[in-house]
C-alpha cells in the first residue's frame, strides 16, 4: 500500500510519541528518598555482652580461696594444670557459675561432684587439704634437713628461699622439674614485722603449711591458702607454688 507524504509526516511523529511513552513507563522513579524510607533495614544480631564477674567461669584456686576464707580456715590446693606458651601454666579446672562457697562441707562436695579427681580432707589444726589425684607432686615430698628464713616481706619472698634450698634444687635437677613463670619472684615489695620460719627434717608440704600459718596469724594479711600446680610436656615438668 502506498503512503502519501502527508500521511507519512503524521505517522512518524505519532510513532515517536508511542516509543517515548513506553520508554517513560520503563524509566525508574526519581530517587527522592521517599521509596528508601519504606525499605526495611536488615536486622543484624545484637553483639553478645561480655560476661560479668558473676557469670564468668571461676578457676578452682579462686573458688578454694573463697571457700576457706569464708570458713576462716587455712589449707592447700594441689592440682594438674595445662602447659601454656613459654612455660606458663593454664588452669585445667574451671567452675561454671553458680559456685557455692559456704558452708564449707557442701561447697567442697560440690567441687568433687563436678571434678571427681578432686579430693579433700580435714588435716587438723584448721587445715583443709584439697588435691587432684592425677598429680604425682613429688616435689612436695622432698624433705629438708633444715629450713630457716627471717623475712619482713610478703610470703613470696619465703617461697623464693624454699626454691633455693639445696634439697629442692637437687630434686628439680634430677627429675627435670622447672619453675613455671608464675613461680618466679617478681616485684616482691612492702615490709612488715619480721617473721621467723624455722623447721628441721620437714617436707616441702609441711614447710608450706607453716608459711601459710605464719602469715595467716598476722592480722589483715589475708594469705590462707597455698597452691601447687604442675604440667608435663616433652619429658619436663613445670611447677609453681603460690600463696594466696
Amino acid at each position: 500500500m502506498a503512503i502519501s507524504l502527508n500521511s507519512r509526516s503524521i505517522f512518524v511523529p505519532a510513532l515517536c510519541a508511542v516509543i517515548l511513552s513506553v520508554s517513560a513507563c520503563r524509566k525508574p522513579p526519581a530517587d527522592d528518598g521517599r521509596e528508601a524510607m519504606n525499605v526495611p533495614n536488615p536486622i543484624l544480631p545484637a553483639p553478645s555482652p561480655s560476661p560479668t564477674p558473676e557469670e564468668a567461669d571461676m578457676s578452682l584456686s579462686t573458688a578454694v580461696v573463697k571457700i576457706l576464707s569464708s570458713a576462716d580456715r587455712t589449707g592447700s590446693l594441689v592440682e594438674r594444670a595445662q602447659c601454656g606458651a613459654r612455660g606458663t601454666l593454664v588452669p585445667a579446672h574451671l567452675l561454671q557459675p553458680p559456685v557455692k562457697v559456704e558452708p564449707l562441707d557442701e561447697a567442697l562436695r560440690e567441687i568433687s561432684k563436678r571434678f571427681p579427681e578432686i579430693k579433700w580432707k580435714d588435716a587438723g589444726h584448721g587445715h583443709i587439704n584439697i588435691k587432684d589425684t592425677s598429680v604425682k607432686s613429688g616435689l612436695l615430698q622432698v624433705r629438708l634437713r633444715e629450713f630457716l628464713v627471717i623475712e619482713d616481706r610478703p610470703p613470696q619472698a619465703a617461697l623464693a628461699a624454699l626454691w633455693q634450698a639445696e634439697e629442692v634444687v637437687a630434686f628439680m635437677k634430677g627429675h627435670h622439674v622447672r619453675t613455671a613463670r608464675h613461680a618466679e619472684l617478681v616485684g616482691v615489695a612492702g615490709k612488715s614485722v619480721p617473721r621467723v620460719i624455722h623447721m628441721k627434717n620437714a617436707t616441702v608440704h609441711q614447710i608450706l603449711d607453716r608459711i601459710v600459718d605464719t602469715y595467716m596469724n598476722d592480722a589483715g594479711s589475708g594469705h590462707n591458702v597455698w597452691i601447687y600446680r604442675e604440667c608435663r610436656v616433652g619429658g619436663e615438668t613445670f611447677a609453681e607454688v603460690r600463696v594466696l
